[in-house]
This record gives structure tokens, sequence and C-alpha cells, in this order.
């Protein structure tokens, strides 16, 4: 449980939610919530910071398959709108394989 705690401060440290603007609150979304995926967190202990129009949950209430739909969501709605920090998150990724 230290270990996650850890995680988790580390994150708020490194990969902050920026909410003064629709560009940066979606792109730090989008960052952490891949950061955290990346490091194995369990959801429940994800950020809650966004939540779903569609089913009203925050991201760290919902389940895999729901959360790994969410994600997706936010990454093509980054990657429509705002394409160059889209390309700054992922860097050439091939995003619909990191998130399925």
């Amino acid at each position: 449980m230290d270990d996650i705690n850890e995680l988790i401060r580390s994150l708020d440290q490194k990969y902050p939610i920026v909410p003064h603007t629709n560009a940066g609150r979606l792109s730090s979304t989008v960052r952490r919530m891949k950061a955290e995926k990346e490091l194995g967190i369990p959801i429940n202990r994800r950020i809650g910071f966004a939540v779903s129009a569609d089913s009203g949950e925050s991201a760290n209430e919902m389940d895999e398959s729901g959360w790994e739909s969410f994600f997706k969501g936010l990454c093509d709605e980054l990657k429509q709108r705002y394409p160059e920090l889209h390309a700054s998150l992922f860097n050439g990724e091939n995003t619909n394989a990191q998130q399925t």
C-alpha cells in the first residue's frame, strides 16, 4: 500500500492536472491517465478528475472496460482538437494499440 501511495504522490508532482484552459485540462488529464495506466495504478486509486458525461462516473469509479473506453475518447478528442498536444504526449506511438 505504501508503494501505491508513493507512486500517487510522485504522479501528483510529475503530472499535475491543469484546469485553467480546455487545452490544458484535457492534455494534462490524458497525460496523467496515461501515466497511471503505464504504472499499473489500480483504477480505484487513479485520479478522478475527469467525469464521464454519459455515465456520470468519475474515472476512478469505472470498471476496466469503461475506463479504457473513456480514456480512448479523451485521447481521440485531444487528437482532434489539439493535435500538437496529442503528438507531444504520444510522440508517434500508435495510440490505438496503446489504449486497447
